[in-house]
C-alpha cells in the first residue's frame, strides 16, 4: 500500500521575501528527492484552508504548512531539522503503509506557486497520453553539414591556382590527393604536389619551400591546361580515338590529327 498522502499549503499571496524562502526551499526539497506531493494555494482554495485550520494547532499554521495523511507532523523548522539530520523519511512517513480513513483527500486545483505543481500535472488527463507519445523535435542541425569556416586543415585552393574560377573552394590534403591520382601522378609527385599547395614541405629551407611549392602548383597548373586542352580537341573532332591523348604529350601532341 502507498505512503500517507502529503499535502502541502502554501500562499501566492507572499509578500515577505522569507516567506517565499520558505516555500522554494521546501518544494525544492521535495522535488529532489521526488517525492509526491500535493499544493494547496490558501489565498483562493477555502476548502484547503479550512482543512489546514482544521487539522494544524492553532499556534503552529504559519505557512507554509504540511500534513501527512491529514495528520500535522511538524512545522517548518521541524521539517528544516529532519532534512539536516537525515530523518525526512521518518518525518513525511515515507515508509509507512496508508489507508485512507476519516477525512478524504480534497481534491487539487490550479495553483500560481513557481514549482508547486509540475507542468504535465497540469496538463489535463486526456492530453497526457498524446504529448508522452509525442517524439522529441530533431534538432534543427541535424544532418547539416559543418559550416566552412569550422572544418579542420581545409584552404581556399583558389589562393594557389588563380584564374580557374575556384574561388571560395576549399579542400583537404586528402581532396588534392584524389585530384592528382586523377591527373595520372603518383608517389614522390603526388606528395610534393600536395604539400606545395597546402602550405606543407620536407625541406627546412624557407626559400627552398617557396621555390618548391612554386613549381609545384606550376605543375599542376600545366596538367590542368593541357587536360583542358585535350577535352576541348576531343569536342572538335568528334570524340574519336586519336584526340585522347595522355597528359605527358603537352599541347603540342593535340594537333595530330
Amino acid at each position: 500500500m502507498p505512503s500517507p498522502p502529503i499535502a502541502v499549503f502554501l500562499t501566492t499571496i507572499a509578500s515577505q521575501p522569507a516567506l517565499r524562502q520558505r516555500q522554494e526551499y521546501l518544494l525544492r526539497i521535495l522535488q529532489v528527492k521526488k517525492i509526491p506531493f500535493s499544493s494547496y494555494d490558501l489565498a483562493c482554495d477555502e476548502d484547503a484552508k479550512r482543512l489546514w485550520k482544521r487539522k494544524a494547532p492553532l499556534d503552529q499554521q504559519q505557512l507554509p504548512g504540511i500534513l501527512v495523511g491529514n495528520k500535522f507532523p511538524g512545522t517548518f523548522s521541524e521539517f528544516e531539522d529532519a532534512v539536516e539530520c537525515g530523518e525526512l523519511d521518518t518525518f513525511l512517513r515515507l515508509k509507512e503503509t496508508w489507508k485512507e480513513e476519516g477525512d478524504p483527500v480534497i481534491p487539487v486545483k490550479p495553483i500560481g506557486v513557481p514549482g508547486a505543481v509540475a507542468p504535465l500535472q497540469m496538463t489535463p488527463d486526456h492530453l497526457k497520453k498524446k504529448i508522452l507519445a509525442q517524439r522529441p523535435p530533431e534538432s534543427p542541425l541535424k544532418g547539416k553539414s559543418i559550416p566552412v569556416n569550422k572544418r579542420q586543415g581545409e584552404f581556399d585552393v583558389s589562393t594557389e591556382l588563380e584564374g580557374y574560377g575556384l574561388q571560395g573552394v576549399h579542400v583537404t590534403e586528402d581532396d588534392l590527393m584524389k585530384l592528382v591520382e586523377e591527373l595520372g601522378l603518383d608517389g614522390d609527385a603526388a606528395g610534393d604536389l600536395v604539400k606545395g599547395l597546402s602550405g606543407g614541405s620536407s625541406s627546412t629551407s624557407e626559400d627552398g619551400d617557396k621555390s618548391k611549392s612554386k613549381a609545384v602548383v606550376d605543375e599542376l597548373k600545366l596538367h590542368t591546361a593541357a587536360r583542358e586542352l585535350a577535352r576541348a580537341t576531343e569536342t572538335i573532332q568528334g570524340g574519336t580515338d586519336d584526340a585522347k591523348y595522355p597528359l605527358e604529350q603537352g599541347p603540342e601532341d593535340t594537333t595530330r590529327s
